[in-house]
């Protein structure tokens, strides 16, 4: 799931030059040399990092499950966690007076990004930043608010964007561990924005994930290869060695696949539709929560 902004159903780059040091908690960032690194301390255990219903009868479930994975790279949003808690951009412009048209979701939400590549915007937090403003401007003027109304209105997202609650899945925690006591390697790699480790960090998954990729950090959105080429890089493997995760179909399914990596596709009970989703998922293993990839492993 892809998210920048106050969704209502709620989902970081390579630098061409300088340095940038960013820290909080226990998470660093530096661009040294135009490479995005990362590291997250986990107490004595530092780890470097650059850039988320198993039908047992599936076609390709035997074969798939027989490889060795020593990988799994996973989507965040609708994959590990989701937002319990959240200030709607439906419900900040209602109280403008204005509605969003599916194509207007498409402008805000990112959906309509993915793919891309945007290296111009990613040069750093303020680029990218700066760049999430001019997509929401470019989503009001499409609307019936008035542009003196635009500041407000954003300001109002970015209120309500730190109201939100954001909280792993029920069984992800113990998923998480379970495939830590494997030696899984265990990567997120997410259509977000800059701030992706906050948002880890907000639903307690830190300590459980050995590294991050995002697509504001990378330059390009999934399924752009690049972002697969970072996160597989992060894992430190081959494409042949891991297995990705994901609750949306192009982004997490399509894009995997093109990049020689398995999916997994993760069709929650009660989620929100995928659109991208074909109506014949061919030889990919489907999964009503993330409990199955512990299966799939074998």
């Amino acid at each position: 799931m892809n998210i920048e902004g106050a969704r209502p159903t709620p989902e970081p780059h390579v630098c061409q030059a300088g340095l940038m040091d960013l820290e909080y908690s226990t998470m660093n960032v530096a661009l040294t040399d135009g490479v995005a690194v990362v590291t997250l301390d986990h107490g004595h255990d530092r780890r470097d990092r650059q850039h988320q219903r198993i039908s047992s009868g599936h076609p390709g479930f035997s074969q798939n499950a027989r490889m060795e994975t020593t990988a799994v790279l996973l989507d965040f949003y609708g994959t590990l966690a989701r937002a319990t808690h959240w200030v709607s951009a439906d419900d900040v412009l209602a109280e403008h007076g204005a509605t969003l048209s599916d194509h207007q979701r498409a402008i805000y939400f990112a959906d309509g990004i993915d793919g891309i590549a945007h290296d111009e915007h990613s040069r750093s937090r303020d680029h990218y930043r700066s760049w999430q403003r001019d997509r929401t401007l470019a989503m009001l003027a499409t609307t019936d608010v008035h542009p003196r109304e635009y500041d407000t209105i954003i300001e109002k997202l970015h209120v309500g964007s730190s109201q939100r609650v954001m909280e792993p899945y029920d069984e992800v925690p113990e998923v998480l561990e379970g495939l830590r006591d494997r030696g899984i390697r265990i990567v997120i790699c997410s259509n977000w924005d800059w701030d992706l480790g906050e948002a880890v960090e907000e639903a307690g998954l830190t300590t459980a994930i050995d590294a991050l990729v995002s697509s504001a950090w990378v330059g390009a959105r999934k399924p752009h290869p690049r972002i697969f080429d970072a996160a597989l890089s992060e894992a430190r493997v081959t494409a042949a060695e891991a297995v990705f995760v994901g609750d949306t179909w192009g982004p997490d399914v399509e894009g995997p696949l093109t990049a020689g990596i398995r999916p997994l596709y993760l069709q929650r009970d009660g989620h929100w539709p995928d659109i991208t989703a074909p109506q014949d998922f061919r030889d990919v293993s489907v999964a009503p929560d993330l409990r199955s990839v512990l299966d799939f492993l074998g």
